[in-house]
């Protein structure tokens, strides 16, 4: 593997970590175990917005490609982390919930644009959300978290595609006790969900 790039939202970006979120773990890991001898040039590329939404996320991801496979020869994994904003009536980058079939046909745009450049390609199932820590307006449920969870395993059949599924194992560690606010996790939760990717992609 040469190149990791991992697009999503606030989560994917590491907002609320005093470490930087699951994917700076993930790029640590990978420098200490591939890029501390000579010739090692594995990238890892955090390609998190706050906020971001399916219908926005899709229309930067071929630029965003284009962009970082320089070399046609690289070895280049992709993983798309994206729902849980989505799922909300009220996001507040929308300020609504984006509709199934939307947000289904975004998710497949995004996986075709990766493989049609020849990436891995991946998709991060969706974390649990707690609504009894600070909402601050927004309606985030866990009913609508995993009915998106369900809209990406669906895509992920359809087109042949890895998905990771987080939801149910956060939930046996007690993972919504490590959220910050509704939906943002703090150290320990991001440390969470980077080891399962880490294990889950066998990276």
């Amino acid at each position: 593997m040469d190149k990791i790039l991992v697009f999503g939202d606030s989560i994917t970006y590491g907002k609320w970590d005093t470490d930087g979120g699951w994917v700076t773990r993930l790029r640590k890991y990978v420098d200490e175990k591939y890029n501390g001898g000579v010739g090692g040039n594995v990238l890892v590329y955090n390609m998190g917005i706050p906020g971001e939404v399916a219908v926005r996320m899709v229309k930067r991801i071929d630029q965003e490609l284009e962009f970082r496979i320089t070399n046609k020869d690289d070895r280049v994994l992709v993983i798309f982390v994206i729902g849980v904003n989505d799922s909300c009536p009220n996001n507040w980058m929308t300020n609504s919930q984006t509709p199934k079939k939307t947000f289904k046909s975004a998710l497949k745009a995004m996986i075709k644009m990766a493989k049609g450049r020849g990436c891995e390609t991946v998709v991060l199932g969706l974390a649990p959300v707690n609504t009894n820590k600070p909402t601050m307006g927004l309606k985030f449920t866990n009913e609508e978290v995993l009915n998106y969870d369900n809209y990406i395993s669906d895509v992920c059949k359809e087109l042949n595609t890895k998905k990771v599924d987080i939801y149910d194992q956060l939930l046996k560690q007690s993972y919504t006790n490590l959220l910050v606010d509704v939906v943002h996790p703090n150290s320990r939760g991001h440390e969470m969900i980077f080891e399962i990717v880490k294990d889950k992609l066998g990276i």
